[in-house]
């Protein structure tokens, strides 16, 4: 066990040199972000709507543009590892697939829950929002969507790599699948922007927390698969 994870944690460092080396995903990732926000406030700004209904309308915009833009910047995360077939060679030298799965999830995550904090934040001032208090209580929602997102992408990215349509089959496959993070997301997000507060007996929790299971184990029993096909 410890050896196995000395090996996660050799990978993980792997993945955290490559993003720091190329930056890709980051920038991509942000400028995305801050891009989509402007739009949006400019859009809101020119239709005359009021802080009513920027606020019923923030949930919905807010999980689209996190969405659409993660799951379309996710495509560049792994590219220099497909073209130049360095998933086989982790696996040649005894990498098995659950490390490497684990790995790329656990950069990915933190990358997309530090895209979804700001694209929240930056979202929530183009709308006029209160951006602390939603800010600090939609942080749970953004963790586990953001783990769902990188369980699915990574999986995905293997899948469709050999692929020269790459970039457009990954945000095709993986955004039916991530629907009901999209449900939970919107739903969690309303209640506490529109109620004021998380509902306890909200279901969307509990559906949130067994996608994000199912997912994750989906990708450690595939990813392995995925990559010597």
């Amino acid at each position: 066990m410890r050896l196995w994870l000395t090996a996660l944690g050799a990978l993980i460092i792997k993945e955290l040199r490559l993003e720091a080396r190329g930056k890709e995903a980051v920038t991509m990732l942000f400028c995305n972000a801050i891009l989509a926000c402007a739009l949006v406030g400019v859009g809101t700004s020119s239709a005359f709507l009021d802080k009513a209904t920027t606020t019923r309308i923030y949930p919905m915009l807010l999980w689209i543009l996190f969405l659409l833009s993660a799951s379309a910047s996710a495509v560049r995360a792994h590219e220099q590892e497909l073209e130049g077939r360095g998933l086989e060679g982790l696996l040649l030298a005894g990498a098995s697939g659950a490390q490497m799965f684990l790995s790329k999830l656990i950069v990915m995550s933190a990358l997309f829950f530090a895209h979804f904090l700001v694209l929240a934040l930056v979202l929530g001032v183009a709308l006029d929002q209160d951006a602390p208090p939603t800010f600090v209580a939609m942080i749970g929602a953004g963790l586990g969507s953001s783990t769902a997102l990188a369980s699915v992408t990574v999986l995905l990215s293997a899948v469709a790599g050999t692929s020269r349509l790459r970039g457009v089959l990954l945000p095709l496959l993986s955004l039916p699948l991530l629907f009901p993070v999209f449900f939970c997301g919107v739903e969690m997000t309303s209640q506490v922007v529109v109620g004021g507060g998380l509902d306890p007996a909200s279901p969307w929790p509990l559906i949130l927390v067994c996608a994000n299971a199912l997912y994750l184990v989906l990708g450690i029993n595939l990813f392995e698969a995925a990559v010597r096909e």
